[in-house]
């Protein structure tokens, strides 16, 4: 009888332990599987650093090349938040090319003392919203150039939420930038 209730008891205990190990090891695939893709991220945040480069070399082919044909845009002037398509980004990329020379980006948030990393994603503010995906890059910077026909130097702070699918073309695009300011600048007397 001590035999059969020592065997239930080691029974019982290789059982308990067999299932936390088991536990254990669902929960570390599960943190595993959860971990931030940074390979994927460097890939996406590489094609739009190319996408702004082309923009700045007034490439408007290899700008084109880099954009999905289903792409999406939300431009940065209010329009009723009506999405664009690509036809309609690239006749306002080839304006943007059109109107201005020595076109530069410059990536990064502007702080007091320093100029802080331009392309973010995922979050861990709101709780309820969290995420580690890559899904959208947040992208920050500055846009100078030079007005074709007045000669003035102009800029405007930039922010845009882009995707970049797994063929590493941009699917969509929402961009906030000042277009005021900028039709501002152009019409300062100097």
């Amino acid at each position: 009888m001590k035999t059969k209730l020592l065997t239930l008891i080691m029974l019982a205990v290789v059982t308990l332990f067999g299932c936390k190990e088991q536990a254990k090891e669902a929960e570390m695939a599960k943190e595993e599987a959860e971990m931030p893709d940074y390979d994927k991220y460097d890939r996406q945040v590489a094609v739009l650093e190319a996408f702004y480069q082309a923009h700045g070399d007034e490439d408007l082919e290899a700008q084109s090349a880099m954009i999905a044909d289903d792409f999406q845009w939300s431009p940065p002037y209010y329009n009723g938040n009506k999405w664009l398509g690509k036809a309609e980004f690239m006749e306002a990329l080839k304006g943007y090319h059109d109107a201005f020379d020595n076109i530069k980006f410059t990536e990064g948030i502007v702080m007091p003392d320093s100029t802080v990393n331009g392309f973010w994603s995922g979050s861990v503010f709101p709780k309820g919203m969290a995420n580690i995906s890559s899904t959208i890059i947040r992208a920050y910077g500055t846009w100078t150039a030079t007005h074709s026909e007045s000669g003035k130097e102009i800029g405007v702070k930039y922010f845009s939420l882009a995707s970049v699918n797994d063929e590493g073309k941009i699917t969509q695009s929402s961009e906030y930038w000042d277009v005021n300011g900028l039709a501002a600048q152009l019409a300062e007397e100097e």
